[in-house]
């Protein structure tokens, strides 16, 4: 139900829906084979044109009048009664009068009045004027325009309402994406620093090395600055971002630091938000190479087909000595898990384990094809 409050095209058409069923209603309920051909014509006179000016009344006050109940509420009291006066008026003129039973009536003259004792017509038709008033048919109108404004009044708080949901999540939307955007641009300056540092002295050495490390470091950014900027990416193409970057980082550690990666999959058909996994191998090689003897990374890409599943794994040793870290290590997995909770909502389970010498992460994703 509440998907057909939110359709924009549902919100328009439930009026004249409701105004077509109203209209058929006494066609199907008023009109027998045994009514007369005039009484007929004047009944269906009187529906078409009831029901033409409640239609004018409730879209002239849902689009025209109550917008002014915003800005000045006596203004929009006079022009409501304005409009009801002029609806009023209109029904008066417009309308036939009602079939009834006996309906058709001899009014008697005045002088066949005075020689048959009876009152003057003036008397009979104040009589009649009365009665006329006391016919719930003359109080239609009243109560009739009454409904049409509550029902306007009603369908109008559900656009207004409609309307500032639809803007909240607007803002909501673009609150998420400069968020992401930022957490998206965030890269460790102290990991560019020692990149650059290693360069420079592969160019002072002018190690054949040189080539193949600008190769990656620019394969790098261009991930960064432009194929990032995609909504979703295909999973080889993150998986060639880490490649960059764990090649990059082993010029920096050279033979000192050893990394495992591991995939399995058809990583081709899957595409992922991009940047997502990278926070984690920076995590374990900021605090799995320092102070230790022979450190290993531990990197394991696996794509589950029948689930549709990604299990991303990372684990590395710790220094007993690395104090400064918590179970959530840093201000990386803090960023990474606050994009999963906006890309992926309840779509994804993160795991990380701290333990005395050893750091896992294990992240598992529901990937779209």
């Amino acid at each position: 139900m509440k998907r057909l409050i939110d359709n924009r095209w549902f919100l328009m058409a439930m009026p004249f829906v409701v105004w077509l069923l109203l209209l058929v209603l006494p066609f199907i309920l008023g009109i027998d084979n045994n009514t007369p051909n005039e009484e007929r014509s004047r009944f269906i006179g009187n529906v078409v044109s009831s029901y033409c000016l409640l239609l004018c009344l409730f879209y002239i006050h849902t689009f025209a009048v109550y917008p002014l109940w915003d800005k000045n509420i006596l203004l929009y009291v006079v022009a409501l009664l304005a409009l009801l006066i002029g609806y009023w008026l209109c029904w008066h003129l417009l309308r036939f009068e009602p079939p009834h039973i006996g309906r058709f009536v001899h009014h008697p003259s005045a002088l066949d009045s005075l020689a048959n004792g009876q009152p003057e017509p003036r008397l009979h038709h104040e009589r009649h004027w009365r009665r006329s008033f006391r016919n719930p048919y003359n109080l239609s109108p009243i109560l009739s325009s009454l409904v049409a404004i509550l029902c306007s009044f009603c369908y109008r708080v559900i656009l207004d309402n409609r309307a500032r949901q639809q803007l909240v999540k607007e803002r909501e939307n673009i609150n998420l994406q400069s968020e992401l955007t930022f957490l998206r641009s965030q890269i460790s300056p102290h990991f560019m620093f020692n990149i650059l540092n290693n360069l420079v002295s592969l160019a002072r050495k002018k190690s054949d090395d040189l080539e193949p490390s600008l190769i990656n470091l620019s394969q790098l950014m261009r991930y960064m600055l432009y194929e990032s900027d995609d909504n979703k990416v295909l999973l080889s193409k993150e998986l060639e971002y880490l490649n960059s970057y764990i090649n990059l980082q082993l010029l920096r550690f050279g033979s000192k630091v050893k990394v495992n990666l591991q995939t399995s999959g058809d990583l081709d058909r899957y595409t992922i938000e991009p940047m997502l996994l990278i926070p984690f191998v920076e995590n374990a090689v900021k605090h799995g190479t320092g102070m230790i003897e022979n450190p290993v990374i531990n990197i394991s890409i696996a794509v589950v087909e029948t689930q549709n599943q990604l299990h991303f794994k990372v684990d590395n040793v710790i220094s007993p000595l690395d104090v400064s870290k918590d179970s959530n290590s840093g201000i990386g997995i803090v960023n990474v898990r606050r994009r999963l909770a906006i890309l992926y909502p309840n779509k994804h389970q993160l795991d990380i384990e701290n333990q005395k010498d050893t750091f896992t992460v294990n992240l598992f994703i529901t990937l779209a094809q």
